[in-house]
């Protein structure tokens, strides 16, 4: 029997998954796969649960070199629940012979339109707006005049699949869009619809920044006091990448000393976020759980093809999607 464990944290309130039933059937109805849930409150895969599964379908918990350690290890396949695997050790698993793969096409249409929606937020004073109402202060409207985008520059740090979907959405709204990605030609970015620029060109021309990019070494704090200062006064960051390729001190210095006009983030540094940050104190912050883009069509989609990953190393057909090939 193949053994399948799905972190605990994809399961709701009512302990029922958040991804809804009919993906799962696709495990449940294969008679060669047994499926368990795993505990709710695990923060980090076990050798204990590593010596159980031959496949993990991995949401928050992170997948350790410790966690591959027993002679007893039988994992051969992790399903991250998502685009983003910097909670996984990579070089870990190659070691081991574990697959790992991830869900790209999932999310691509899902994170563009929620950068857009927090974008239309911001630019829009929704927050403030709505306040304005509930608060009886509906007379201070006009204190709060919202920021129009047809001649203002987007900038996309990160030019890959999500990045590409968020360029194709916003060119009706911008009248230019910049894109900083050291992996890509300018003639590449021109084809996507954007024009190439170096990073602390794309802070300084840029109206509003979408951190679009994947974490590694290389992009962990790479937007730090520097860029903030090279940026506009009237600008606006958002983030839907990573927490960590933002330096959040220099994010709330920047804040704090008027450097930034703004920002919307739907990833911190530490998650969940403490209710002793600073990033609390400001109302030109936007803060979103790390769920911004979690639809019932997208958590569907990406269980499904997260699933078929399993499904197909089972059946010892192509596996999509790989990342540690």
């Amino acid at each position: 029997m193949f053994e399948v464990g799905i972190s605990g944290d994809l399961l709701n309130s009512e302990n029922k998954p958040c991804f809804g039933e009919a993906p799962l059937n696709i495990l449940k109805k294969r008679s060669d796969i047994n499926v368990s849930w795993m505990d709710k409150s695990i923060s980090e895969i076990t050798p204990e649960m590593t010596s159980k599964f031959d496949a993990i379908l991995l949401n928050l918990p992170k997948a350790t070199a410790n966690s591959v350690s027993n002679d007893s290890c039988k994992l051969k396949i992790i399903a991250r629940f998502g685009v983003g695997y910097d909670s996984v050790d990579i070089d870990a698993m190659k070691q081991k012979n574990i697959i790992v793969t991830n869900t790209p096409n999932a999310v691509r249409r899902p994170v563009a339109v929620a950068t857009l929606t927090m974008l239309f937020t911001i630019a829009g004073k929704l927050i403030i707006k709505d306040d304005l109402v509930r608060s009886g202060r509906w007379n201070e409207r006009t204190n709060h005049m919202g920021v129009g985008l047809a001649n203002k520059t987007l900038g996309v740090v990160g030019a890959g699949s999500i990045g590409t979907e968020t360029i194709k959405l916003s060119k009706p709204f911008f009248k230019n869009i910049l894109a900083y990605d050291p992996f890509l030609s300018k003639e590449q970015i021109h084809k996507k619809g954007a024009q190439k620029s170096e990073l602390i060109e794309l802070a300084k021309k840029s109206d509003f920044i979408a951190i679009l990019c994947n974490l590694d070494e290389s992009t962990r704090g790479m937007i730090n006091s520097n860029f903030f200062s090279s940026m506009k006064n009237s600008g606006y960051i958002l983030n839907l990448s990573r927490g960590p390729v933002i330096n959040e001190k220099d994010l709330e210095y920047a804040l704090e000393k008027k450097i930034i006009a703004g920002a919307g983030l739907d990833v911190t540094e530490v998650e969940p976020l403490a209710n002793t940050s600073k990033l609390l104190n400001h109302k030109n912050v936007i803060l979103t759980p790390h769920a911004l883009c979690w639809t019932d069509e997208c958590f569907n989609d990406i269980a499904c093809e997260a699933i078929n990953s399993i499904i197909n190393f089972v059946d010892k057909k192509l596996i999509l999607n790989q990342v540690n090939s």
